[in-house]
C-alpha cells in the first residue's frame, strides 16, 4: 500500500513539474530551432560561407537549448529518482507496487484523470481569471467520472480489488417509492439519528469507489455551506447529507436492459449484478465504519425481489401520500426541473448520470401495468395521477416473499400525528432507539379542478388500500 501511494504521488508530482517548469514549451522551442537549421541547409540561394556562419551560431543556441531541456527532463523525473533511491536504502514495496498490473492500472487511471482536471482548471483560469475555475473543474470532473463507462468500470474494479466488503451487520433499509412522498425527509431522519451508512455528496464524483475516493480526497476535504436543494421544497443539504446516488451502480451495470426511450422497465437484474451489488453495499458499509446500510432510491421499485435476493432480511420502506397531493407535487417539481435545466443545461446531464428520471426534460415513467404513455401531457395532472396509481398498484402486487419485507408509511398521517407513530415506526424499521419525528410538519393541501374524475376515484380507492396495509397508529 505504501509503495502504491508513493508511486502515485511521484507521478502526480512529475505532472505538476511539467507545468511548473514549462518543459513542453522548451521542447517545442528546441524542435523549432532544429527545423530552422534544416531549412537553412536546404536553401540553394544562400552561400556556403553564410550557411557555415549561421550554423555556428545556431549550433551554439541548439546546444544551450538542449542542455536546458535535458536539465528540465531530469527535474521532471526527479520524483521517481528520489523514490527509487529511498527504496534502495529502506525498502517499502515500490517494486511490488510497480509489478502489480492492477496497481499500475490504478496509477494510470488516476494520473490521466488528474491530468485532464488540471488541464481544464488551467484553461478555465486563463479564460476568465475570476475564480470560476473551481466550479468549472468540478463539473468537468463529474462529466469525466460519471459520464464515462470506462472510468466507472475501472474505479469499481479497483475498489473491489483493494478493499474487502463488510459482510456482517444489521438488516439494510431500502427507502423506495414514487418521488414526493417524503422519501428524502425520512431518509435524512434515519441517517442523522442513527448514523447509518449511506452514500452522500462527498462520495461524488466516484460513487463506485467510496473507500478509494475517501482516501484520495482526505487531504483536501471539501466544505460546503448547508443550502436548500434545487427542488425548492425547504429541504437543506450539504456534502454529508444522505442522497440518492445508489442508482449510478444499477444504471452502469443494468442500464442497457431497463432504461429505454419510453421509460424504465422492471427487468430482473442478472445474477452477477446482484453479487456485485452485495459487494458494493459492503464497500459502502466499510467506508462508514460498518454501520447499517441505508438506501434512498426511488428506482429500486423496479427490482425489489433482487434486493431481497442480495439481502433476504432487508426492510423495504414505501412512503406514500394522498394521490392528488402527491401528483400535484410531482407536476410542480417537473416544471421546476425544466426551468432549472433551461437555465443550466449541465443539470440535465448530471441528473441522467445519477439515474434520476423522475422530472425534467428527460423524465421517463416506470413502465408498470397502467403506466402513462411516454407521449402523455406532463403539464396535466392526469399524467402524474396515472403514474401514481401504476406504481403503488405494482408495489402492492409483489410476490409473497417481498410483501413480507415491505413497510408502507402514510406520510400524511405521520406528519399529522407524529408522536403516535414513533413506537410503531421504530418497531417496523427495527431501530435501536425511538425515532424522533418532531421535525415533521403537515403540508396544506392544494386544490385543482382539471382532473379526470375516474382516475381520481381509482387512485383514492388504492390509497385506502395502502393505508390499510401501512404502519398503523396504535391510538
Amino acid at each position: 500500500m505504501i509503495g502504491l501511494a508513493v508511486l502515485l504521488l511521484a507521478t502526480l508530482a512529475s505532472i505538476e513539474l511539467v507545468w511548473a517548469t514549462g518543459i513542453l514549451g522548451c521542447l517545442r522551442g528546441l524542435n523549432r530551432k532544429g527545423q530552422r537549421a534544416v531549412r537553412l541547409l536546404l536553401r540553394h540561394r544562400v552561400s556556403e560561407w553564410a550557411k557555415e556562419r549561421a550554423l555556428r551560431l545556431m549550433s551554439a543556441r541548439l546546444m544551450l537549448h538542449s542542455l536546458r531541456s535535458f536539465g528540465l527532463i531530469a527535474l521532471v523525473a526527479s520524483p521517481f529518482a528520489l523514490i527509487v533511491a529511498v527504496n534502495a536504502i529502506w525498502p517499502y514495496g515500490l517494486g511490488r507496487a510497480y509489478a502489480d498490473w492492477r496497481e499500475r492500472l490504478a496509477i494510470v487511471a488516476v494520473s490521466l484523470l488528474y491530468l485532464l482536471v488540471r488541464r481544464h482548471m488551467r484553461r478555465a483560469k486563463g479564460n476568465d481569471g475570476k475564480g470560476d475555475s473551481g466550479s468549472r473543474s468540478e463539473r468537468f470532473l463529474q462529466r469525466v467520472a460519471l459520464g464515462n463507462r470506462a472510468i466507472l468500470d475501472i474505479t469499481f474494479d479497483m475498489e473491489r480489488a483493494r478493499y474487502r466488503p463488510w459482510t456482517d451487520g444489521e438488516q439494510p433499509l431500502f427507502v423506495t417509492g414514487l418521488a414526493r412522498a417524503g422519501t428524502t425527509i425520512l431518509t435524512r431522519l434515519l441517517h442523522e439519528q442513527y448514523h447509518m451508512a449511506s452514500l452522500t455528496y462527498r462520495d461524488l464524483p466516484f460513487p463506485l469507489a467510496p473507500n478509494g475516493w475517501a482516501r484520495l480526497s482526505a487531504s483536501f476535504k471539501r466544505q460546503v455551506t448547508r443550502t436548500e436543494r434545487g427542488h425548492g421544497d425547504g429541504i437543506f443539504h450539504d456534502l454529508d447529507s444522505a442522497e440518492a446516488i445508489e442508482e449510478v451502480f444499477w444504471r452502469h451495470f443494468e442500464g442497457t436492459r431497463y432504461v429505454g426511450p419510453d421509460g424504465l422497465t422492471p427487468v430482473p437484474p442478472q445474477a452477477e449484478t446482484i453479487k456485485a451489488f452485495r459487494d458494493y453495499v459492503g464497500l459502502i458499509r466499510r467506508r462508514y465504519g460498518g454501520a447499517r446500510y441505508l438506501s434512498k432510491n426511488n428506482a429500486n421499485v423496479l427490482r425489489l425481489p433482487a434486493l431481497l435476493e442480495a439481502f433476504p432480511q432487508a426492510i423495504l420502506v414505501h412512503p406514500f401520500r394522498d394521490p392528488l397531493q402527491q401528483a400535484l407535487s410531482l407536476r410542480r417539481q417537473h416544471i421546476q426541473a425544466l426551468t432549472l435545466a433551461h437555465d443550466d443545461p449541465f443539470r440535465r446531464d448530471f441528473m441522467r448520470w445519477l439515474g434520476h428520471y423522475e422530472f425534467g426534460g428527460d423524465q421517463r415513467p416506470f413502465l408498470f401495468s397502467g403506466h402513462p404513455a411516454a407521449t402523455g401531457d406532463r403539464n396535466g395532472i392526469d399524467y402524474w395521477l396515472q403514474l401514481w396509481t401504476s406504481v403503488y398498484t405494482a408495489l402492492l402486487a409483489q410476490p409473497a416473499e417481498v410483501r413480507a419485507r415491505q413497510v408502507f408509511v402514510d406520510y400524511d398521517a405521520v406528519c399529522a400525528d407524529a408522536a403516535s407513530y414513533v413506537v410503531p415506526l421504530t418497531a417496523a424499521l427495527a431501530l435501536s432507539q425511538p425515532l424522533d419525528l418532531s421535525s415533521l410538519r403537515a403540508v396544506s393541501p392544494r386544490v385543482v379542478s382539471e382532473i379526470n374524475p375516474g382516475l381520481l376515484e381509482q387512485a383514492r380507492a388504492l390509497h385506502a388500500t395502502l393505508r390499510a396495509h401501512g404502519v398503523q397508529n396504535p391510538a
